[in-house]
Formats: C-alpha cells, sequence, structure tokens
C-alpha cells in the first residue's frame, strides 16, 4: 500500500513538472508572434484622426482596420504596409456614436484588438 502511494506520488510530481515546463515554453515561443496595437486602451472623437502603431502583423502587405460596436460596424479603411511593425493614421467617422468599441486590424490571417472609447 505504502508503495503504490510512494509510485503515485512520483507520477502525479512529472505531470505536474512537465506540464508546468510545456506551457512556460508554449508561452515564450508564442510571445514573438503576439501582434500588438499600441496604446492597448484608447481614445478618440468623432470626426478626428487618431494615429496607432501595430507591431508583429506578419505575412500580409495589407492592414485592415475596423470598429466594431453596439451600433454596428464600421470599416475604417484598407492599407498597403511596408513592414511588420507600422503607424498608421486612422480617420474616425464623424457620424459615429460616443461608446465603447472594438478596435481591430486584421491581414494575412492575423488579428488584433483593443478596446476604444469614443467621445
Amino acid at each position: 500500500m505504502m508503495r503504490n502511494r510512494h509510485t503515485y506520488r512520483i507520477l502525479f510530481s512529472a505531470i505536474v513538472i512537465l506540464a508546468v515546463t510545456f506551457s512556460w515554453k508554449a508561452a515564450v515561443w508564442g510571445h514573438g508572434d503576439k501582434i500588438q496595437i499600441i496604446p492597448d486602451t484608447l481614445n478618440a472623437k468623432s470626426g478626428e484622426t487618431l494615429q496607432v502603431k501595430v507591431n508583429g502583423l506578419v505575412g500580409t502587405k495589407m492592414a485592415t482596420f475596423s470598429l466594431t460596436g453596439l451600433p454596428g460596424k464600421y470599416d475604417l479603411g484598407q492599407f498597403s504596409i511596408s513592414s511588420d511593425d507600422f503607424t498608421q493614421v486612422l480617420q474616425i467617422p464623424a457620424d459615429l456614436p460616443a461608446g465603447s468599441y472594438r478596435l481591430t486590424v486584421e491581414g494575412g490571417g492575423n488579428s488584433a484588438k483593443v478596446v476604444i472609447t469614443i467621445n
């Protein structure tokens, strides 16, 4: 009986160690692939321009931006990009109601999203 408990403890410890090791390595491997919109929280006004920086959008020469909120989806345009890290100026629609939206950039089968508040 004691021998079985000892075997189970060793087996359980090995499983925990493997799980922690794998999850740590997966997080490290995936870190470089992350697409970011900077800053990660945004504020803007209807009718004005907004400058955003995008890091890590790989595998494409085009980036598409959109806003999605309770009033619906608003396309902000498709832009030609020359590198994986770029800065883009976006025109916020003049008729966009105030509220919270999700700003999305898409390209090459990848995407990133941030929350934006329109005042």
